[in-house]
């Protein structure tokens, strides 16, 4: 079987899975503070509004503003993107959040590639385990009817009880699992990646040294 990949636009990726992510699969991107997570995401999608697949970031922590100057400092210029209507940052409550409305602006604006930032947020105002397991499986299910290719971002799993299952629950859900470490010692790399699992894609398995520049993410 053939798989159709689409290229992540992080530098020194898509070599180490097979050409890039499987199109319309959904990848957690795992990570502590600081880790590179929303840069990834960023970068994932300017890369590709930029050739031609619109893109959605959707946001639960920070302001739309804020989003758009994060992603000016690391030198991914948004705003001729946002103008030209292929690139959209939306800030939402997690509060009483439904997914729905994320369905309909992909449908609308014809979105390929879609950021949610971050799935530990919106776990925070759910009433238990079973109703966030229940609409996570509906949004991914969503998702993957849709064929749109998304990276949701999460806090880094750590010990046990409820928020383990907050997190396996993500991870079990998709296609890929990406794990961010950071070290926080300093040094060109002193950031790294972790391929946990890939579906359908003979990657690398090793811990990936990974810096921070100008443009966003590299992998050595």
């Amino acid at each position: 079987m053939v798989v159709e990949r689409i290229k992540t636009g992080i530098y020194g990726l898509d070599e180490k899975i097979e050409g890039g992510f499987e199109k319309g699969s959904v990848i957690t991107v795992l990570g502590g503070p600081g880790a590179g997570k929303s840069i990834i995401g960023m970068q994932f999608l300017h890369h590709g509004a930029k050739n031609g697949e619109n893109g959605l970031y959707y946001s639960f922590e920070e302001s739309r503003d804020d989003i758009i100057k994060d992603m000016e400092v690391i030198g991914l210029d948004p705003k001729d993107l946002i103008k030209q209507n292929k690139l959209s940052v939306v800030s939402a409550s997690p509060v009483d959040f439904e997914y729905l409305p994320i369905i309909d602006s992909i449908k609308k604006d014809n979105i390929r590639r879609l950021v949610i930032d971050s799935l530990s947020t919106i776990y925070m105002y759910f009433e238990n385990n079973s109703k966030f397991r229940r609409f996570l499986l509906d949004l991914v299910n969503s998702l993957k009817e849709i064929g749109v290719t998304t990276i949701m971002t999460d806090e880094q799993s750590q010990g046990t009880g409820e928020n383990e299952i907050m997190f396996f629950s993500g991870e079990y859900l998709s296609d890929a699992v990406i794990k961010l470490y950071y070290s926080g010692l300093g040094g060109e790399y002193d950031r790294s990646m972790q391929i946990i699992k890939m579906r359908r894609t003979n990657n690398e398995r090793s811990v990936i040294p990974m810096k921070i520049g100008q443009g966003g993410v590299y992998l050595r």
